[in-house]
Parts: C-alpha cells; structure tokens; sequence
C-alpha cells in the first residue's frame, strides 16, 4: 500500500513531483496511467496524461485514477498541477476532491490545500495569483499553449470548476510564530476549512511552503493536497515519511550513448539544445516537420534514421527535435511527438539513455518503446528528475524536464551528468568528455 498518491496531467509533472518524495527517502515509482499490475512503491505517481483533455474528460480520468489507486484513508493525496496554470487545473482538482471525499466519512471535513509556487524555478504566488519571476502569468509565461491562454487569477480558475476558495496570504503565513508550533496558522487553516472547499496559499520561497506542509497537518490526512514539486517536497516530513536517501548504486544501468529527444516548442528548450550543440560534440538533427508528419514511408525521414543509426553505433550522443517555426504545444504537438518517437522506436535496445523535453514528448516515446514505469532516484537541478526505467528490459537512465525549466546549460548538465554515470561495463567516466 503506498503511504502517498500522487495525480499528476503529464508525465514530467509526475516525474518531478515524484523526485520530491524520493528526495526523502521514499521509494518511489512513475506509472503510465493504467500501466497494468500491482506496484510495490511508498509514493505512487501516476501520469494521467490529462492536460490535452476537455476539462469533462480529464475529470472523469482523475476521479477515475483517484479511485483506482487510493486504497486507504491513512494515503495523502497530492494533485499535481502545473506551476504556470496550465491544463484543467479547477475541474481536476474538483474532481479529485470529490472523490477523495466519497471515500471520507459522512461528518468529515475534507478540502483542499492548494500552493502552486515553485520559487526553485521563478513560480510564485502572491495575492491569489501566480507568477513567473516576478511577472504575472498573462505578461510572462514562455512557450503557453494557444490552447491554454495564460491566467495567473487562481480564485478565478476555482470558481469556474464550483470550487470555493479562500486564501492564506503571505501576511497571515509569516506572522511571528508562537514557540514549538505555528498556531495562528493551523488556527486560520481550520477556521477557513468550515466554509471553503480550497484554501488557496501565497508562497515566494521554500521556507513559505515548509510552514503550510506542516501547518495543513491540522486538517487530517484525508486532505487533498496540491500544487507543483515545490509543496510535495516539503509534505513528506511534514507527514513524518522519510527514510534514508534513495541512490542508484549497485545497479547495473544500460551503458551506451545519450538520445535527447526534444519536443517541447518552447523557446527556452531550443537555446538550451544550442548550447549543447555547440559546447560538445553531441550530433543534433533538426528535422522538418513535414518530414516529420510523412512518416518513414518518406526517403528524408529514412535518412534522418540512418544518421541516428551511425551516430549510435560510433557510440555518439544524438539529439532530434523539429525544425524552427513550430510549436509542439499547438495542436500539432500530439501527432509531432509520435512522429518523433516513431522514428527513435527502433533504438530502444541501443542507446544507453534518454533525456526527454516535454511531458507529451516523453510519454510518446517511452509508450513506443514499451515503459510504462519509471523508479525517481534523484534530481539533476530543480525541475530536473533522474529516473531508471523498472520492469523493462534494461535499467535505462532517463531524464525528463517540463520544456520551460532550467537555463541555457541544463541540457548540457544532463550530458556531463549521465557522462558521470557508472553505467554498464564502464568505470565511472570522465564527466568532461567531449565538451569542447
């Protein structure tokens, strides 16, 4: 039985909030939603896949979820959201509150805590509302969906889903604290739960969303909790879950060159595959997406195939996203990132990791090469999960981050990180190869 669930719309936001948990000790495993089988695992972080659904639809497979995998009253909860507010946030949230309140009994109170910050990435919420380094989600939010316009009002995204809100501003959360205790805020947090369905919390720093984790304590296990990997990171010592750190030594990792598979649109990721491709001698192919869209019935999409398969077998690393001038989070962002994993199907069993950009992107790839479950073993930097395929055929090194996390080098410092590795028949090798 796990001792925490946790509900996540893509596959990076269940890899990231995982590694939140697996940061304390706790053994933890990503599954592809409805993966198949038991799963022995102290935190259950389950990839919904939800974020492109109408909001009825990603409902329904929430509460769905939420029922399949909660098996006792004792299990928190966590609903994953997104930190910019994308996605379904207020009909998913709703829907997991109802169902965790159908398993509660009649004279319980259950709402639910909600604190989106992530002040590790520039995700911050003041006043009710949700910010990107300062900046408002409506004058900041890179690579947004048109889809999904930004909003940064979270009260407002709450009533639309007939939730009720109430927030806990900075003011009442850093009030000076009694000694042994954060009183006026577990006092505020009661009161506000007899009237609202979602108290809804200011955070700017990690101190901000250390003192809800612990104060949300008052309101009994059954809450459902949400928010990004920043307040999921702080909830299980608040909860008293914590173990020695989990490490990946002793096992025996897949050895072999680094597949970058990027197919986040976001403007951050490109600049990040720039500097990695003119820092190392990574190969990078820039494929168009009509080649893309043409599938391996098409001699450019054959060739770009071939230059994957020599890359490989001259044991270098390789890095494929479309060409400029596309966005892989408009409509076309679901047929691009099967395109993408189509054409890296037939390298499962040669390439010795994988760094995925994007949750749709990374979810496609691992569904063409068979994963459906991931073990969290730790971070890279914020935002930035280190996974080791489970149950599958090898024990692949895998990397996923959201498309706009992490600065100009990160996907250099995957590279110099899996080159660290002590992976297969190699010693531990010299994390400075091939940089130039």
């Amino acid at each position: 039985m796990a001792l925490m669930l946790v509900i996540a719309d893509d596959l990076t936001g269940a890899a990231d909030c995982g590694v939140a948990c697996a940061g304390h000790g706790l053994h933890t495993i990503v599954v592809l939603g409805d993966s198949g089988g038991e799963v022995n695992a102290e935190v259950l972080s389950v990839d919904g896949d939800t974020r492109r659904l109408q909001p009825h639809e990603a409902a329904a497979e929430t509460a769905r979820l939420v029922r399949k995998h909660l098996r006792d009253e004792e299990t928190l909860l966590y609903k994953k959201l997104d930190s910019t507010l994308r996605g379904n946030v207020g009909a998913e949230l709703a829907a997991a509150l109802e169902a965790r309140r159908s398993l509660a009994g009649a004279n319980e109170r259950i709402v639910a805590v909600l604190a989106p910050a992530f002040p590790a990435t520039g995700r911050t919420t003041l006043n009710g509302r949700q910010h990107i380094y300062g900046k408002p989600l409506e004058e900041s939010g890179p690579g947004r969906d048109e889809r999904m316009p930004a909003r940064s009002d979270i009260a407002g995204l709450l009533r639309e889903a007939h939730l009720r809100p109430a927030l806990l501003g900075l003011d009442l959360l850093r009030r000076e604290l009694p000694p042994g205790g954060s009183g006026a805020l577990r006092d505020a947090m009661k009161a506000m739960a007899q009237d609202a369905d979602v108290l809804v919390c200011d955070a700017e720093t990690g101190e901000d969303l250390r003192r809800i984790a612990d104060a949300s304590m008052v309101l009994g296990r059954g809450t459902v909790w949400a928010g990004s990997a920043g307040l999921a990171s702080h909830l299980p010592p608040a909860a008293g879950l914590t173990h020695d750190s989990v490490n990946s030594q002793g096992r025996q990792l897949a050895a072999g060159p680094a597949l970058f598979v990027v197919g986040s649109g976001s403007a951050i990721s490109r600049e990040q595959v720039e500097v990695l491709a003119s820092r190392s001698d990574t190969i990078v192919l820039r494929i168009p997406p009509e080649v893309l869209m043409a599938g391996d019935q098409s001699p450019e999409w054959r060739a770009y195939g071939l230059e994957l398969e020599t890359a490989f077998s001259e044991g270098s690393d390789a890095a494929i996203l479309p060409g400029s001038g596309v966005r892989l989070d408009s409509s076309m962002g679901v047929v691009l990132s099967a395109a993408l994993a189509a054409l890296v199907r037939p390298f499962a069993g040669r390439v010795g990791a994988l760094v995925a950009t994007g949750g749709e992107t990374a979810r496609a790839v691992f569904e063409a090469w068979g994963v459906n479950r991931l073990r969290l073993i730790g971070e890279v930097e914020a935002g930035l999960p280190f996974s080791v395929t489970s149950g599958w055929s090898r024990e692949l090194p895998v990397l996923t981050k959201a498309g706009g996390f992490g600065g100009p080098e990160t996907l250099l410092r995957c590279r110099q990180f899996l080159r660290g590795l002590e992976r297969g028949e190699s010693a531990r090798p010299d994390p400075n190869k091939g940089l130039k």
